[in-house]
């Protein structure tokens, strides 16, 4: 039971760790983002990921929404859709200036082409997620957007 245990905090400890690492480049951050989608292993935090910036506007959202409703994402933006079947997945190249960058992520969910476009920021030593839009799929969205428009009914 003890080595159960233990195994169970270790990997927990190990799982954080690696969601807790600086990512050195855009391709590294993205692909370690979308590694998820393709294992079914989603961490319950996903946070490490984001930009301090993204996480207060995710911790806003959170706070105002009312108990059992819905906040402003009511899809997954970063597949742009509910469900997923990712194939042919692949990070662009990226055009970094200073302490950000701007990259386009290419992959094929339930075979239709997609395009999902990434601010990121380079902060505490790795890059991070800042913002994500998307100008395909049957809607444009910018996600801080998407939480401004939230923002405006608090």
């Amino acid at each position: 039971m003890r080595k159960l245990a233990l195994s169970s905090s270790l990997f927990v400890v190990l799982t954080a760790a690696a969601l807790a690492q600086p990512y050195a480049t855009p391709e590294d951050l993205l692909t370690a983002f979308y590694e998820p989608y393709f294992t079914g292993d989603f961490a319950e935090d996903d946070s490490p990921f984001r930009s301090k910036a993204l996480n207060q506007l995710y911790a806003e959202d959170e706070k105002y929404t009312p108990p059992g409703e819905m906040g402003a994402i009511s899809a997954d933006p970063y597949i742009d859709g509910q469900d997923f079947l990712l194939t042919n997945f692949r990070v662009g190249e990226p055009i970094i200036t200073d302490q950000t960058a701007v990259v386009d992520v290419y992959f094929e969910n339930f075979d239709r082409p997609t395009t999902i476009t990434y601010d990121l920021v380079f902060e505490d030593g790795g890059w991070k997620i800042d913002d994500v839009s998307s100008e395909g799929g049957d809607y444009a969205y910018r996600l801080t957007e998407i939480f401004e428009e939230a923002r405006q009914s608090w």
